[in-house]
């Protein structure tokens, strides 16, 4: 597996996993698979402004995602999470775990990652939680009616030393796990 960041010229890829991952998880996310694939080329390339889109691949197709963004109104060193998603095939396989501590690896002075998690989501949820986010005491009702909610997660980045990862090893902008 090959951890890396997309550059804004890779617009086509984020299209092609973003859209496979809304035709996949529909109700994981807020966004609508035919509204996205109208999208043209300057939009998907907007989506680059004031993000980075983190991804995970093997055989040179993309099988995790995450989308990182800083808040305005927010501490410099909070971070916001969202678009995640994992390949089918590849869940339960370790691809979130890496993906995110390569997230959290390429940002050393942000100390708090925030997402939100649909109310629904159960397995999600469970699964951020063995990630180690916890909950705070922050909801948000949707509004589009339905009466779901988004429930608030955070992730305190704990400091590591160099020495303690055995597992990962960098090259460039490209993290390969062994």
């Amino acid at each position: 597996m090959e951890l890396r960041l997309l550059a804004a010229d890779e617009w086509q890829q984020l299209r092609e996993v973003r859209l496979l991952a809304l035709k996949d998880s529909p109700t994981a996310f807020l966004a609508d698979y035919d509204r996205e694939e109208a999208l043209e080329e300057q939009d998907w390339r907007l989506r680059f402004v004031g993000s980075q889109w983190f991804t995970a691949w093997k055989d040179n197709r993309i099988i995790g995602l995450a989308r990182v963004l800083t808040v305005d109104d927010r501490p410099a060193d909070e971070r916001h999470i969202e678009s995640v998603w994992v390949d089918p095939e590849y869940r339960q396989m370790g691809v979130l775990r890496n993906l995110l501590r390569y997230v959290v690896e390429q940002a050393p002075a942000v100390n708090d990652w925030m997402l939100w998690v649909l109310d629904d989501n159960d397995q999600a949820l469970e699964v951020y939680k063995r990630l180690g986010f916890s909950e705070i005491d922050d909801r948000q009702a949707l509004t589009d009616g339905s009466g779901r909610d988004e429930i608030h997660l955070r992730y305190r980045s704990r400091r590591r030393s160099r020495t303690a990862s055995t597992l990962l090893a960098r090259t460039g902008r490209v993290l390969r796990i062994r």
